[in-house]
């Protein structure tokens, strides 16, 4: 069976961008934060803090325990969308993208006279030096070659940073051997915790399981499709649908009490609806969730007939809020679901002009032409206003954010 897929995963990319905006970053321990405050942690670190054991999750304390040298840097998410964008344009220029699996992650199907090792490698080669050019030597990549995109993608985690791992269908598993279970895509905590209960401890125990044995343990097709992947086949990823635009922040102290954090949630409402339009769906629900005090969470859902209009939704947020207990603690988190969605082409007007109104459409319109063009904090309902500094762009797994419906 013949190479086919190219991964590409870029090497500690927040920190990297950062080292390469900042040349007295380079060669220095770096963690990347997403505010600069004690109370928070390490979303990104550099290989210099990883060296110290610092890695995603660990706290500013801890981390400054570990590397007292680490310099800390607050997140500039516009500035790894803007290079991500850079980098996509770069590899497009050696080998056509076939997908962008998040920020920092994409990979590229090998042309058909282009699926040997040697072909492979010149391929390689010719990214590192597109994106080094685009955007600097600093944002490195490894990059996995195999038959398949899983094998592929863990190819790319073998050998970081600046890795390249080929895996040859015939030689597996060998390659893989010395890798642990939670390294492959698709096994969490939980399924590792499952397999062991049925013996299977290594990856070599995971190749001697049988298709029905793993059909077994994940009690689905997944479980079919991985013994197929793990031996090179290439099986067509099942179509996925859009369930859900969310946002969530973690309240700075000054906005730990009821009433801007009303107003910051007021604000990511608004920047949800104006993504939900974008991607021309409409929400049938809308789910708050707050974090009072450090235990106590209270969530409440609103269900109604799907629509794009902000006014509905600010109109259910504000009857959920007052729905929060007068005795709770102060909240340190706020977060919001648009759920329940129906894309444009499978929408059913409503019987009633009260909901999707041509006016309130209209002024949603207008109100998203002219915050795409001046920034999105140009026009906003007032119940946002001092939120309005608050919850600036965050980037999740596998969500990259539009710079024209979010920015910072």
């Amino acid at each position: 069976m013949s190479l086919r897929y190219i991964f590409v995963d870029l090497d500690s990319f927040f920190a990297s961008c950062e080292q390469q905006r900042d040349p007295a970053l380079r060669g220095k321990p770096v963690g990347v934060v997403p505010m600069l405050a004690n109370t928070t942690c390490c979303i990104a670190a550099s290989y210099e803090a990883k060296a110290f054991g610092v890695k995603t999750g660990t706290t500013v304390a801890e981390a400054r325990w570990l590397c007292p040298k680490i310099e800390f840097v607050e997140a500039g998410h516009a500035h790894y969308v803007d290079y991500h964008h850079k980098i996509l344009e770069a590899v497009e220029t050696c080998i056509p993208v076939t997908d962008v699996r998040s920020i920092d992650e994409l990979f590229c199907e090998l042309p058909p006279n282009w699926r040997t090792e040697a072909d492979a490698r010149v391929v390689a080669q010719k990214v590192r030096q597109a994106i080094a050019a685009a955007v600097g030597h600093c944002v490195t990549c490894s990059i996995g070659v195999g038959p398949n995109i899983l094998l592929s993608k863990i190819g790319s985690g073998m050998n970081k940073p600046c890795g390249l791992t080929i895996l040859h269908q015939a030689n597996l598993p060998g390659p893989l051997a010395a890798l642990q279970l939670r390294d492959f895509y698709g096994i969490g905590k939980q399924m590792a915790k499952r397999l062991a209960r049925h013996k299977v401890y290594t990856v070599t125990d995971l190749y001697a399981c049988s298709r029905t044995k793993l059909h077994s343990i994940w009690g689905s097709v997944e479980g079919d499709r991985l013994f197929a992947e793990l031996r090179g086949e290439i099986i067509d990823a099942a179509e996925t649908t859009r369930r859900q635009v969310s946002h969530s922040h973690v309240l700075a102290p000054k906005m730990r009490n009821h009433e801007n954090a009303f107003s910051v949630i007021h604000r990511l409402t608004q920047k949800a609806a104006m993504r939900l339009r974008k991607l021309e769906h409409y929400a049938g629900s809308l789910q708050i969730s707050v974090k009072l005090g450090f235990d106590f969470k209270f969530r409440r859902q609103a269900r109604f007939y799907p629509t794009q209009e902000s006014r509905i939704f600010l109109k259910h947020l504000r009857e959920l809020w007052a729905e929060i207990p007068e005795d709770t603690e102060v909240p340190s988190k706020v977060s919001i679901v648009l759920g329940d969605l129906v894309s444009e082409q499978n929408y059913t007007p409503p019987l009633f002009e009260d909901m999707n109104n041509p006016r309130n459409v209209k002024l949603d319109a207008a109100m998203d032409a002219l915050n795409k063009k001046h920034g999105s904090k140009t026009l906003y309902y007032a119940g946002a206003h001092h939120g309005r500094k608050e919850a600036p762009m965050r980037i999740a797994f596998q969500h990259i954010p539009d710079l024209e419906t979010e920015d910072d």
